[in-house]
């Protein structure tokens, strides 16, 4: 018997909301556009064709996202005045709308809402000499917002939202009012997927963003003592051009590296983070420490000055225990105002407060570098 109550109730409550809205104008689906931003923020639009009625009208629309931002809601329609919202579910809107006009009528809902979110991870495959790479770029969506998505046109956001200024007078605000370009900073970028995608509540999906074949690589050995400490790190670098078949922003994200190796098989290298690269700048990618090569670090001479400098000396000694001479990237950063006194080699490069030495170690053998330097 409770279950034919049950029942029974359920069929008056269908029966009343039925009466309640059967002079209601139900709004019927055509165009759903979704972005994504970083920080788990969405901006959904839609635009629906509805019948109205000229004068008050009550317009039931639906579904949406159950994690709407109520307050952000903004509906627009020709010659309509929306008078009241109401939540009258967890997936439809209602809304009392005076009408101008008699019959059909495009209405576009703008709403903000959570519950969609997205990360980006590269996937990189290098040849077997280490010549060209093949890099693929993917989209981690995962939709947490309680409703599916179906045909929906997608933007994926790489920008945020600026945060509210805090402990400041509203006199200060006001005269250190940001301009809109700080709002949106050069490196943010949005991918547009050309294709309607579903999103089903719960549902993770990959989506491809690009994949680019035969990029130049170029391997290289790097030590940078006052980064990485006495590591040399093994890294692929590249040029962002149109030459090379990039020419993109390239956003951070992971990286998963893959090589081919001898046999013509497919080794998994490992993962990394890929740093943020613009168009026209250079990437790197790293793989790892590098094996078979051993760096020695040691300070031979310190003295400080009268005049406050300081003048000090570093012997860096690499030893390559590989069969095959390597060339060496080193790198030595400074700080505040200095000079270089002396050096063996004689030759390297000069850039901001960095040198740059390039070093070949035969097979089986090392090589030093020596320097003297004042700072102040």
């Amino acid at each position: 018997m409770q279950i034919k109550k049950e029942i029974l109730i359920d069929f008056i409550v269908t029966v009343f909301l039925v009466m309640c809205y059967s002079s209601n104008v139900f709004a019927e689906e055509e165009i759903t556009r979704v972005t994504i931003f970083a920080e788990n923020l969405n901006l959904i639009e839609q635009t629906k064709m509805v019948k109205l009625d000229k004068g008050i009208n009550r317009l039931i629309f639906g579904p949406v996202s159950k994690k709407i931002i109520l307050d952000s809601v903004y509906p627009q329609g020709e010659g309509c005045e929306f008078l009241e919202q109401e939540y009258v579910s967890d997936s439809l809107l209602s809304w009392k709308v005076r009408s101008e006009i008699e019959g059909e009528t495009l209405l576009r809902i703008s709403y903000l809402a959570t519950g969609l979110t997205w990360k980006l991870n590269y996937q990189v495959q290098v040849g077997r000499e280490a010549k060209f790479m093949d890099l693929s770029a993917w989209a981690n969506i995962e939709n947490k917002s309680g409703v599916d998505f179906s045909y929906v046109y997608l933007t994926l956001a790489m920008e945020t939202f600026p945060e509210e200024v805090k402990g400041e007078s509203s006199e200060q605000k006001v005269k250190e009012e940001p301009s809109p370009q700080s709002f949106f900073p050069q490196n943010s970028f949005s991918y547009s997927i050309p294709y309607p995608v579903t999103l089903k509540d719960g549902e993770k999906k990959r989506i491809l963003l690009f994949s680019r074949p035969r990029i130049p690589v170029k391997k290289i050995f790097l030590f940078d003592g006052d980064r990485y400490g006495e590591e040399v790190r093994e890294e692929l670098v590249f040029e962002n051009s149109q030459e090379s078949g990039l020419g993109d922003f390239l956003p951070s994200g992971e990286i998963y590296i893959y090589k081919i190796n001898s046999e013509d098989k497919m080794v998994f290298v490992g993962k990394n983070i890929l740093n943020q690269v613009l168009p026209q700048g250079k990437g790197s990618i790293y793989l790892g420490r590098a094996k078979g090569i051993k760096v020695e670090k040691v300070q031979t001479f310190y003295q400080q000055l009268e005049s406050g400098e300081k003048e000090y000396s570093y012997i860096i000694v690499f030893y390559n225990f590989r069969d095959l001479p390597v060339k060496i990237k080193a790198v030595e950063h400074f700080y505040g105002e200095w000079e270089i006194l002396e050096s063996h080699p004689s030759d390297y490069m000069k850039a901001d407060n960095l040198i740059i030495y390039e070093i070949e170690i035969p097979a089986n053998g090392k090589q030093e570098i020596q320097y003297k330097a004042r700072t102040k």
